[in-house]
Formats: C-alpha cells, structure tokens, sequence
C-alpha cells in the first residue's frame, strides 16, 4: 500500500532526516550533456535494427532502449543493448570529462557528512561517465548507483530502495534531492521526503505540483535547512 496520501498530511521535519540520497547531473554537477545528440544515436541504432518505426521518440532515451528490447529475440537483446550503451556512452563522456560540480557543492556534501547525515548519490548516467568527474573533484559520499549498476532505473524506487540498504536508512528518514521531475516522482513513489533544486529546466511550480517538500535554489541550501534548522530543532 502506497505511503504517499500519509505523507502528504505530515510536516517535513528536518531533524529526522538521517540519510540524503542525491541525484547527480544537474544537481550535483553541471555537464551540459547532449540529450538532444543521444536520442538520436540511440535512434540511429533503433532504425539499423529496423525498429524505429515501433518506438516512441518522445519517451526517455533509456525507456526507448528498454522499449526496443522488448521487440527482439532474447538471442538478440545483448546485442542491441550493448549497441545502445556505447551509442549513448560516447556522447556522454563527451561531456562528463570535461564536467564539474556546482560551486558550494564538495563543501556542502562534507558539511552534511559533518553533520551526521549519511550521504548517496543515485543516477541515470554511467558509472564511467559519474566516475571521471568525482575522480576530478571528489565528492563525499558512502553509495553510488549508475545506469549500469541497477535493473530498473529511477523514477522505478527500487533505485532509491537500493540506495537506502547500504546507507541503512528508512524512507521515512531520508530526503530525495534533484533538478528534475524523474527525482521528485522517485522519492514520494520510495516513500521519501524530496526536494527539488533549481538548477536545471524544472521550475519551482513544476516541482510543487508534483508535491516536492522543499524547493531551493541550490543544493548548497541544504546545510542550513538540515544542520541549522536541525540543531535549533
């Protein structure tokens, strides 16, 4: 039975918050990846695979990747998947080696660390895509969950719920932190608190229609709603 209708009727305490799980491109980090020029590779690879005709270009890019599967033989699946994944891997590296994270974030993850939080990082990017830029600028954090080590992807919670075991952590004390629509449905569909960062294309009426608990400018905002607020709490 969904917790969402209970949840909605509670007020966000920040002192019983005990984990933070992050989302990461355009929350944490500012890669300018080319969605527009991915769709499309992994489209080329749909219309070689004589496909394209049966696939929603509109959808996700990793859900037309999912969706194309579906149509073929299993003898077939790794195949075309490992197509897709390179397709998508070349456009990503483009930018992620070449990314950073935005100004105030390392601190803010220390600060939370500091703080007592426990800290994550769940993401639709590649792990070698995340991995070169926190290999740069190093990050604090305790889990991170890619692409590629996960079956289903957020906004499904099993990505959130995986996140959560190894930060040993409730959804009911964690906060769900990201700049787009897929990280808000995410935490309240894994029971979570969210809050959504205005660092991307969401806008602050997206995020409260969708029922975000908090909506800040920047994840650096983070420090002084859960450890100021917290210790006068």
């Amino acid at each position: 039975m969904s917790t969402q209708p209970e949840q909605q009727q509670l007020i966000f305490d920040p002192a019983a918050i005990r984990a933070v799980v992050f989302d990461f491109d355009g929350t944490l980090a500012e890669t300018n990846i080319d969605f527009a020029l991915m769709r499309q590779r992994v489209l080329e690879v749909a219309e070689r695979w004589r496909l394209i005709e049966h696939l929603n270009s509109r959808r996700y890019i990793l859900e037309i990747v999912q969706d194309a599967m579906a149509l073929l033989d299993e003898s077939d699946r790794q195949r075309f998947h490992e197509e897709a994944q390179q397709a998508m891997l070349e456009v990503e590296l483009l930018s992620t080696t070449t990314a950073a994270p935005f100004p105030g974030v390392p601190e803010t993850l220390e600060m939370l660390r500091a703080c007592g939080h426990r800290v994550g990082i769940i993401t639709r990017n590649c792990r070698t895509g995340v991995e070169s830029v926190v290999s740069r600028h190093p990050l604090h954090h305790e889990v991170l969950l890619t692409r590629d080590d996960v079956v289903r992807v957020k906004p499904d919670p099993e990505h959130l719920h995986l996140a959560l075991e190894v930060l040993e952590a409730t959804p009911a004390q964690t906060l769900m932190v990201g700049d787009h629509i897929t990280d808000i449905e995410t935490g309240r569909a894994a029971g979570a608190w969210t809050a959504g960062v205005l660092t991307a294309g969401t806008t602050r009426e997206q995020f409260e229609e969708l029922g975000a608990d908090l909506v800040l400018d920047s994840v650096a905002d983070l420090v002084d709603v859960l450890c100021l607020r917290a210790e006068e709490a």
